[in-house]
């Protein structure tokens, strides 16, 4: 019990438990959608059939306002503070999630235009939690903890994930997937975490880093005091202010700058684009998606498919423990290079094995016979994906770029 208040009442579990919510947004309208496309009185109130490409287009716009609003965001995070970003962005995806709630609501005309609406405006304000977050969290936490600081948040992406996945096949069992509200309850139900972290957003300190950069120093003491108490205040705002010293020396950095070949930041950049760019072409957002007909693809009934896609979900919120076990242990490199060797190996077993299931007959082969490796090599694809790729990529740019650029 102890340890449980003093989890509650450490400044630092509270950065950190604050910035898991956030991170959680965004495995929550993942595992949200899955159910959501199969529902049939929300295909017919879109006003199409479950195999038409716009089915596709209305998840994926919400990646674009994804991208749109990093940008957004992370040039308010750099010129009013992190934490007016964090709360423009919270209030933008819970307006975008109303929107999306009360598209065709009481059979009103242009659902789809709405649902689309509501999807980009949503993007606009997880992108910008998902870029501002990270940084923001990785400014607070010490050197030798921030990778495990990470994980463990990217770690409640997956407990988003489960729990809008676990909510969404509640209401499709007992209420049907022709009933409206068991694609609307799914919905409206994420409000709990914008809201509820637009309640507690108050109760946290503004990165000392900013303070620093904008020279604030009293206001960066007070903040370290916040965090770290006052015995660290004058060692740790020493080490902030040499350090924002020697970042100054290379100058205010601007985007142009970026992708200018010559300048100093453009490796970083190029290492930061291509992290992001080759976590995407590992292909799990896909699999957050469409678990569900994967697992139809491998001979399974709707049902067991869909609790087959739980189940992996769970598994993959259990192994991303190992992430921030060995994040910090192993290095970067050597963890997202394992991630990516257990990838390629499952992920072909998995298209092997699909292959084998849907001609079982043709083969005279028993449907179990390749499924069940099927099922594995998906489950373990899952947690390579976690332990090796889904926080690293973000953890990178908050510790090769300057304050000047972070965001």
């Amino acid at each position: 019990m102890e340890k449980l208040k003093s989890f509650f009442y450490d400044k630092k579990q509270q950065v950190v438990l604050f910035s898991s919510t956030a991170i959680a947004l965004y495995g929550y309208d993942q595992g949200m959608m899955s159910l959501i496309n199969t529902n049939q009185d929300y295909l017919k109130t879109m006003g199409i059939a479950e195999e038409d490409p716009q089915v596709g287009v209305i998840v994926s716009v919400y990646y674009l306002g994804c991208a749109i609003g990093a940008v957004l965001f992370s040039l308010l995070a750099d010129k009013r503070g992190r934490k007016p970003a964090l709360f423009g962005c919270l209030t933008v995806a819970s307006l975008g999630n109303l929107i999306m709630f009360l598209a065709g609501i009481g059979n009103t005309p242009g659902a789809r235009i709405v649902m689309y609406i509501g999807r980009v405006v949503m993007g606009l304000g997880v992108g910008g939690v998902d870029s501002v977050v990270p940084i923001y969290s990785s400014e607070l936490s010490s050197d030798d903890a921030r990778g495990k600081a990470m994980a463990q948040e990217f770690q409640w992406n997956i407990f988003g994930l489960n729990v809008a996945f676990a909510l969404n096949l509640l209401v499709t069992i007992h209420l049907g997937k022709t009933n409206q509200w068991a694609w609307r309850i799914p919905i409206i139900a994420m409000q709990i975490y914008p809201v509820g972290l637009l309640l507690f957003i108050e109760r946290l300190p503004e990165s000392p880093r900013w303070f620093i950069f904008n020279e604030r120093e009293e206001d960066a003491k007070k903040s370290l005091q916040f965090i770290s108490g006052e015995d660290k205040v004058d060692d740790e705002l020493k080490e902030l202010i040499e350090s924002h010293e020697q970042e100054s020396e290379g100058g205010t950095v601007g985007y142009l700058d970026m992708f200018t070949p010559s300048h100093p930041q453009f490796h970083p950049t190029m290492v930061t684009i291509m992290g992001q760019v080759n976590q995407a072409l590992t292909g799990y957002g896909a699999i957050s998606v469409y678990g569900p007909q994967i697992f139809e693809l491998l001979g399974y009934v709707t049902r067991t498919s869909e609790y087959l896609t739980q189940g992996n979900y769970v598994s993959y919120f259990i192994l991303m423990t190992f992430a921030w076990l060995l994040i910090d242990a192993t290095g970067r490199r050597q963890i997202m290079l394992a991630g990516s060797a257990t990838m390629i190996i499952c992920f072909g077993l998995l298209t092997l094995f699909g292959w084998l299931a849907s001609d079982s007959d043709k083969y005279g082969i028993p449907v179990q016979a390749v499924a069940i490796p099927g099922i594995v090599s998906l489950f373990v694809a899952t947690g390579a994906f976690g332990i090796g790729w889904l926080a690293t990529p973000w953890l990178i740019p908050t510790e090769i770029f300057p304050t000047t650029a972070r965001a």
